[in-house]
């Protein structure tokens, strides 16, 4: 057995591959991702109103929603009348499209919408390809009149992973259809409002309310409150009476014994508490905060050691010490 000490050289190499093994691992390990959990609760009264599937993103902002005063775009008029947002990150299954159109909804409306919807817009947007992030809260109900929508007192919730730099991710935005209406829904107007990292790249999360005074108005389709134009039935959907006006603040519901909305019964569901300009009446709370999961590098991590463990064994046999 030889028992000499190995060259210089021979040690230099062994010593660079278990270098070189560690810095693979350290370059594979994701220290720039943060997961994050976005968290919507219906905090409307019971037979109050209900939220269709609400689009979000992080975005550089760059990416504006729509802007009071001025005429909805498609996009806002498709959300804003018939609950479509698109299907960002895929989260709405194929079986619940096809039940959707099997309850009547138009297949090619609803496709030309999907098409030209807010998920749409994003994904080949500035914001989009600045390192922007999309998602949906969706809400898997399949009952008329609530087909896709989240009622009073549930809270529904999307666990994301965002890498990248934290500029093109530091701003909040969302959109969602409340329901029923002509044309009402939430979002936010300013890009910007919602920063949820700051300029140095801290995570700062949000939590905040939105209340039915807050609650805009398309100005694409005309308030009449007539169960054909609001879609309690699919088959009613993309149905409507054309306004041509502006994006505004909501004025709110027909009074009860008016024969609109809180007057209305549809298969079982009432909605005498839908009129969401009654004083400090509460839409939604949603919150972004950062949570913790298991680090996917942690297997490699024990791996890594492992390996370096048994180096330095080897080594110190290689080394007589």
């Amino acid at each position: 057995m030889n028992n000499q000490p190995m060259s210089t050289p021979s040690l230099n190499r062994i010593g660079a591959a278990i270098i070189a093994i560690g810095s693979v691992i350290t370059i594979n390990s994701p220290a720039a991702a943060i997961t994050l959990k976005v968290t919507m609760t219906n905090l409307a009264p019971t037979q109050g109103q209900g939220i269709a599937p609400v689009w979000f993103g992080f975005h550089d902002g760059s990416f504006d929603l729509f802007d009071e005063g001025a005429s909805a775009s498609f996009a806002i008029e498709v959300m804003a009348e018939d609950g479509i947002v698109g299907n960002a990150q895929g989260r709405i299954p194929p079986d619940f499209v096809a039940d959707f159109i099997a309850e009547g909804a138009d297949p090619i409306a609803l496709t030309n919408a999907n098409q030209n919807s807010i998920a749409s817009n994003f994904a080949t947007s500035p914001a989009s390809l600045g390192g922007g992030y999309q998602d949906l809260l969706f809400f898997d109900r399949r009952v008329d009149p609530y087909f896709g929508v989240q009622l009073s007192g549930e809270t529904t919730s999307r666990v994301v992973t965002l890498d990248g730099d934290s500029s093109g991710l530091r701003y909040f935005s969302y959109a969602g259809m409340i329901f029923p209406t002509n044309d009402g829904f939430i979002a936010n107007d300013d890009s910007k409002a919602i920063e949820v990292f700051d300029g140095d790249g801290n995570f700062l999360g949000a939590d905040f309310i939105v209340l039915g005074s807050e609650v805009w108005d398309a100005g694409t389709e005309v308030n009449d409150e007539d169960p054909v134009n609001v879609p309690y039935d699919l088959a009613n959907l993309f149905s409507s009476t054309p306004e041509g006006g502006v994006v505004q603040r909501h004025p709110g519901l027909l009074p009860a014994g008016s024969g609109g909305i809180v007057d209305f019964e549809f298969n079982g569901a009432q909605f005498v508490n839908a009129d969401f300009s009654a004083p400090d009446y509460q839409i939604a709370r949603i919150t972004i905060e950062q949570v913790t999961v298991p680090a996917p590098s942690s297997t490699l991590g024990l791996l890594a050691l492992g390996i370096l463990g048994a180096g330095s064994s080897v080594l110190r046999k290689l080394l007589c010490i």
